[in-house]
C-alpha cells in the first residue's frame, strides 16, 4: 500500500497537469498573413475600406482582422474547410454580390485545410445568392 504521503503527492502532481492543461494549449503559434486587399470589404459584419490587413489565426476557430497598424479590427469565428491540395502560398477568398466583397475564407502557405468565416445574417444577406463570383487579394509573406 501507499503511504499517505505518496497519495497526497500523486493526487497534487495530478492537479498540476490539469490545472496546466489550458495554458499548453493557448500556446499555440499564431498564423499571419499580410494581405492588400484593393476593394472594400466585409468580415462578420463590419465593412472595411481598401488597404493593407493582416489575418492573424489566434486559435483553432478564431480569426483576428488587424489594420497596417497592428489594432485589432474584429474577431470571427470560423470553422475547418478542407481541399484535396495544398496552395502554395496564402489565399483570401471573397465572395462578390453587387459590388460588395464577404470574405469568406482564409488559406495558409502550404495547407489543405483553411478557415471558412462564420457569416453573420447581414454577411450572409450580402452573398445569399451565390453568384459564383470570386475574388481573390493578393497576400505577402508576413515578414
Amino acid at each position: 500500500m501507499k503511504s499517505p504521503v505518496a497519495r497526497v503527492l500523486t493526487s497534487l502532481v495530478f492537479l498540476g497537469v490539469l490545472a496546466l492543461g489550458p495554458f499548453a494549449h493557448a500556446q499555440h503559434a499564431e498564423q499571419i498573413i499580410k494581405a492588400d486587399i484593393p476593394f472594400e470589404f466585409t468580415v462578420g459584419s463590419r465593412i472595411f475600406p481598401a488597404g493593407r490587413y493582416t489575418l492573424v489565426r489566434s486559435g483553432p476557430s478564431q480569426l483576428e482582422l488587424r489594420d497596417s497598424r497592428g489594432r485589432a479590427l474584429v474577431n470571427v469565428l470560423t470553422q475547418s474547410v478542407e481541399r484535396l491540395s495544398p496552395s502554395a502560398e496564402p489565399k483570401l477568398r471573397f465572395e462578390s454580390e453587387g459590388g460588395r466583397h464577404v470574405l469568406t475564407q482564409v488559406w495558409q502557405e502550404n495547407d489543405s485545410i483553411g478557415q471558412q468565416i462564420l457569416q453573420t445574417k447581414s454577411g450572409t444577406y450580402a452573398v445569399r445568392k451565390r453568384s459564383g463570383h470570386v475574388q481573390t487579394a493578393e497576400v505577402g509573406s508576413p515578414h
